[in-house]
């Protein structure tokens, strides 16, 4: 029979069950002799001991058939307050989305009526035409407005230009007009 009050021989098979190296029987002896002593453990056995609680190698009391059933009974009332409390968040949020689809306002979809924007790609499509025909001193300034958006060049040898840009009526082609 192994001595497990010698530290030594203790220490000895600690490391050989952090090792996987121990015998079933040896971890069972282990096992009994942490979880029942009153010595002071070293930060290793501690480690040890939760590694063999976890392995269930050290038993849990055992519960009385009272405690069980108080369990039990706890645990029946907690869920039905739980329900209880959860039946008003439920009955928010359906209120919620409700109120969300009757007052959502609704927008014609109707493309007739409303003609697309004009788009980045567009505008740097009609910045770099202008470009191409000026100089290469040119600034090039665009500001948006309601209709599209007015580009303003200007050269060091020539007065400022002014264009705008917007979307035609047949809302897909786009056309720019001199001020």
């Amino acid at each position: 029979m192994i001595n497990l009050n010698d530290e030594k021989i203790r220490q000895e098979l600690v490391r050989r069950y952090l090792n996987a190296e121990t015998t079933f029987e040896e971890e069972r002896l282990l096992a009994d002799f942490l979880s029942g002593t009153g010595i002071a453990l070293s930060a290793e056995e501690e480690d040890v001991l939760l590694m063999l609680q976890t392995s269930n190698l050290i038993g849990w009391p055992e519960i009385s058939e009272e405690k069980a059933d108080e369990f039990d009974r706890l645990m029946q009332r907690g869920s039905i307050k739980r329900k209880i409390v959860a039946l008003p968040w439920i009955v928010s949020a359906a209120a919620a989305i409700i109120c969300v689809v009757l007052f959502l306002p609704v927008y014609p979809t109707d493309n007739a009526e409303k003609q697309p924007e004009i788009s980045t790609s567009e505008l740097l499509e009609a910045i770099n035409i202008l470009s191409d025909v000026g100089t290469n001193d040119m600034a090039i300034t665009a500001f948006s407005c309601n209709d599209g958006f007015i580009i303003k060049t200007t050269t060091s040898n020539e007065p400022p230009s002014s264009f705008m840009l917007k979307r035609c009526s047949d809302g897909i082609s786009i056309e720019l007009k001199s001020q």
